[in-house]
């Protein structure tokens, strides 16, 4: 099993944005300390009743800075929102991505939640999974060699094609069963999140997933199934993060990896969208070889 580390992009107790080089300092960090992977979110804003958090910068464009910076670990996306790109661009920045990374980056998409940026930017938020159906299936087209054609209720490609290698499908976020049999017919990976000790919510829908795989006729070992998890070393666990000494920490993690876990991404924070706490990687760090298994 992976274990890779969120970014943070925004200090909620000053509330001010993290600064771009310090955000990647801190991948450049990650992978001295040895982790597998670094990932940023894709919100412009959150609203957080009387605060509205501004995010973070443009992830494709930070993970860019970042992969000029370092040499092994992966870069990806947990998750870049669909309906802010179109998917002709997407599929530019991405091949664009994994050129200048050396094949490093991982591409996580999802159909976005958070209304209040759609309602900010006039982008529908209607019909968001069908959407996103449509948006994968000319996007995997497009990722791919070749010209190439789709028509459905709300994407169309037309002998489309975009320049740079072929790249690999996108990891997708799911949860409902729909969005679950997508994923399995047309992703890559599996972006499961949030989760926290108990890893049965995991388990029960990674087997969803590998059930649509199995309907797809594809091969489990070439899907990449992950899970975000709140991990607080030294701090008491909780009902949504890992938490303990560091031998519960192993043991915690170790149930995702049973579950079938080939990706552990960690959000040192006790929540979503909470205070992250950068110095609990470092923490961590030296449990990794453990961790994996």
């Amino acid at each position: 099993m992976k274990v890779g580390v969120t970014l943070a992009t925004n200090d909620l107790v000053e509330r001010r944005p993290i600064p771009f080089a310090e955000m990647v300092d801190a991948a450049v960090r990650a992978e001295e300390m040895g982790y597998d992977s670094v990932w940023v979110l894709d919100h412009v804003f959150v609203d957080r009743g009387e605060f509205r958090a501004q995010v973070g910068p443009d992830p494709l464009i930070l993970l860019t800075a970042i992969a000029a910076r370092t040499k092994r670990i992966e870069l990806g996306t947990l998750v870049l929102c669909a309906p802010f790109r179109l998917p002709v661009q997407l599929a530019r920045e991405t091949k664009a991505l994994q050129e200048v990374s050396g094949g490093r980056f991982i591409l996580g998409i999802g159909a976005g939640w958070h209304q209040p940026e759609f309602d900010a930017f006039g982008i529908p938020f209607d019909h968001l999974v069908g959407r996103l159906e449509d948006y994968t299936e000319v996007l995997t087209r497009l990722l791919g060699d070749g010209r190439a054609s789709f028509e459905g209720p709300h994407q169309v490609l037309r002998e489309g094609q975009v320049f740079g290698e072929s790249s690999p499908p996108p990891w997708i976020a799911a949860r409902g069963p729909r969005m679950l049999r997508l994923t399995g017919r047309l992703a890559g990976g599996w972006n499961g999140a949030w989760y926290g000790p108990d890893p049965s919510v995991f388990r029960r829908l990674l087997g969803d997933v590998e059930a649509a795989l199995a309907e797809a006729g594809r091969d489990r070992s070439t899907f990449s199934a992950s899970a975000g998890i709140f991990v607080l070393p030294g701090d008491p666990a909780t009902e949504t993060a890992i938490g303990g000494s560091a031998a519960e920490i192993v043991d915690a993690l170790g149930a995702y990896r049973r579950a079938g876990c080939d990706h552990a991404i960690l959000n040192f924070a006790p929540m979503p969208f909470s205070q992250v706490d950068a110095g609990h990687a470092e923490k961590v760090a030296p449990l990794l070889d453990l961790i994996r298994g």
